[in-house]
């Protein structure tokens, strides 16, 4: 079984100068068959896939890991170069979400309305349970939160029947690549905590093989709870590969590296990994 992940966007580039800018996206192949995971904020994604000689015709659909603009703004020019395609999301994502702090309200949310989203795709299909987009390849559904020190950020904020509250989440998932010798799990900003998510996958999924993505851990002091619960999490877990990026930041990161060594990798735009 063959398994390839390419980061398509992410906040730095590589050597090769690939385009950068704040948010995600990750090519998942498996088996020559291709599925996209987050469109970054703009037009980063699609540039680089031209770059990498990546047909986005060819893929087979396009999942969205959470409603926020950085994950999914990357979404009219995807769609404009690969045609319809099936896009994947928690019905949640599609709230209307914002960043409030005491400097004021700034909209963080999906940047297209959902008229246009049902027009420009295959199907929107909404899901709020596991769902499998290609043999061997699952979005996780909905993460239990089962950890005492991972908690949603105060300043995230979405709007429920009408009402703006602290953003719960709900929507946040993970993607779950299925391999003999244990899964690849591809995050978008584990929102719902990276070790919630991974307690979640492992109990359905079995042992971690690899994991890739952004964790929301950059607001965090390296030394702080939360930062060192997943060291240690992760210590228990021994997964082969770690590439970190988008929101992990790079004190994190490094933070990691140090208690891991050549299992962590720094992710950038352009890295390309066989697993």
């Amino acid at each position: 079984m063959s398994v390839r992940i390419t980061i398509l966007c992410d906040n730095v580039s590589g050597p090769d100068c690939h385009c950068a800018e704040y948010g995600l996206s990750i090519l998942i192949e498996v088996d020559g068959r291709l599925f996209l995971w987050d469109s970054g904020q703009s037009s980063a994604a699609a540039r680089n896939a031209g770059r990498l000689g990546v047909d986005l015709r060819t893929i087979e659909g396009i999942g969205i890991s959470h409603g926020h603009f950085d994950h999914c703004g990357g979404l009219g020019e995807i769609l404009g170069l690969s045609g319809p395609k099936t896009v994947f999301l928690h019905p949640e994502a599609l709230a209307p979400k914002y960043h409030i702090t005491e400097r004021g309200r700034r909209f963080i949310g999906i940047p297209y309305r959902t008229e246009w989203l049902r027009g420009m795709s295959e199907n929107l299909a909404l899901s709020s349970g596991e769902v499998e987009v290609m043999p061997s390849v699952f979005m996780t559904g909905e993460i239990p939160r089962v950890t005492k020190f991972e908690n949603t950020d105060p300043n995230l904020f979405c709007v429920k029947e009408e009402e703006l509250i602290v953003d719960p989440f709900v929507d946040d998932q993970a993607l779950v690549v299925k391999t003999p010798d244990g899964v690849v799990v591809v995050f978008g900003c584990a929102h719902a905590g990276l070790v919630n998510t991974l307690i979640h996958i492992t109990t359905k999924y079995g042992p971690v093989k690899a994991i890739v993505g952004g964790t929301h851990l950059m607001h965090f002091d390296p030394k702080s709870e939360v930062v060192q619960s997943a060291i240690e999490y992760l210590a228990g877990l021994k997964p082969e590969v770690m590439i970190f990026c988008h929101c992990t930041g790079v004190e994190v990161t490094a933070e990691m590296k140090k208690h891991f060594n050549e299992a962590v990798l720094f992710g950038y735009a352009g890295l390309s990994c066989e697993f």
